[in-house]
């Protein structure tokens, strides 16, 4: 993936807490890592607000009621 060069301020205490829990230094992969959890939270909100909306998006994975009782079972 192209990497592009950014200038950042950051808390220092945040910077130190994250580089403590994950022994990693490397100010780069500690935002990677960062934005690509910010991405899927974010994915996941939206994905949660639109199935507890109750719209009738056929999109939108439902629950499906699953009858078995006539299902031909090999041991009847």
């Amino acid at each position: 993936m192209a990497k592009q060069k950014v200038s950042v301020t950051l808390a220092p205490e945040q910077l130190r807490r994250a580089q403590d829990l994950t022994g990693s230094e490397n100010v780069s992969d500690l935002l990677d890592d960062a934005l690509e959890a910010l991405i899927e939270r974010e994915l996941e909100r939206r994905w949660l607000a639109g199935h507890e909306s109750g719209d009738d998006d056929p999109d939108l994975p439902r629950e499906v009621s699953v009858d078995l009782s006539d299902a031909p079972w090999d041991d009847q």
